[in-house]
């Protein structure tokens, strides 16, 4: 009965998750052009046309539809239903790996923020590609995010001094790094958005867990240059995002950061 109920809950949360993935493409394509996310209705991009409400169903408009706009019959970007269901699978495996997901058990404010966290993550991987920018909302809002894990603590009672200790150190234990590194290069090197972003990722994973999320982000950085160089057959050229890795090392971390910390530590001790 518990199995059933957590495998019916985790398809709500599924299902949450991809109508949410739906709005986080209204802020990929808003934001960095400086829409007002808040108004006005959703339209293709193309031919500007306003969606009827049967062309905005997660993952199934796009499906039903081809890829294409019912109007204007342009290509819709693959990108839509991808981050839908990327934001649905991470909530899914956020309720039950992070949050024990047991039935009603797993939903808490634990959950609800790492779900913001996540949600934040995607739209600054995005934006962070395609035009070397990390909003300011993104990382406030994952502020925001670590806050509500942090209240769930003081709620349940497994607040500490040392939990506390550990999420204020995380704030500069890597943005304090790369602080430094964007002023000794004036900027060239490193940007605002990625300091702002490591320091409200500290906050949220505590200090260990960054300290591997910079690590894993710096290496699904390489592996991505070797893999695009290999099918493209050229090196990436121009401006190199970092917000798109720190963004996949930060959610990895939040799963099992502090497991590789330690087994990190423990092969020398």
């Amino acid at each position: 009965m518990m199995s059933f109920l957590t495998a019916y809950i985790s398809v709500i949360i599924f299902v949450f998750g991809t109508v949410i993935g739906s709005f986080l493409n209204v802020l990929i394509y808003r934001l960095p052009i400086g829409l007002d996310f808040k108004v006005g209705k959703s339209m293709c991009t193309t031919c500007k046309h306003d969606l009827a409400w049967y062309d905005l169903f997660p993952l199934f408009s796009w499906i039903f539809l081809g890829g294409k706009c019912r109007y204007c019959k342009a290509k819709i970007s693959p990108r839509y239903p991808i981050v839908e269901a990327l934001n649905g699978i991470l909530y899914v495996l956020i309720y039950l790996f992070i949050c024990g997901g047991n039935a009603i058990e797993g939903l808490s404010l634990t959950l609800l923020g790492y779900m913001i966290v996540a949600s934040c993550l995607i739209v600054t991987a995005w934006i962070d590609f395609e035009h070397q920018i990390i909003p300011d909302s993104m990382w406030i809002s994952i502020f925001i995010g670590g806050a509500f894990i942090v209240i769930d603590t003081v709620i349940n009672g497994t607040f500490s001094k040392e939990f506390i200790i550990g999420k204020v150190i995380g704030l500069f234990a890597v943005s304090g790094l790369f602080f430094l590194i964007g002023v000794l290069s004036k900027g060239a090197w490193m940007g605002g958005g990625d300091v702002k972003l490591m320091a409200a990722a500290g906050f949220v994973l505590g200090w260990k867990a960054v300290i591997v999320s910079l690590f894993l982000g710096a290496f699904s950085g390489v592996l991505f240059s070797i893999v695009r160089k290999i099918v493209s057959k050229k090196e990436m050229s121009g401006v190199i995002p970092f917000g798109p890795f720190l963004a996949i090392g930060i959610m990895l971390s939040a799963f099992v950061g502090e497991y590789i910390f330690n087994l990190y530590i423990n092969m020398f001790i």
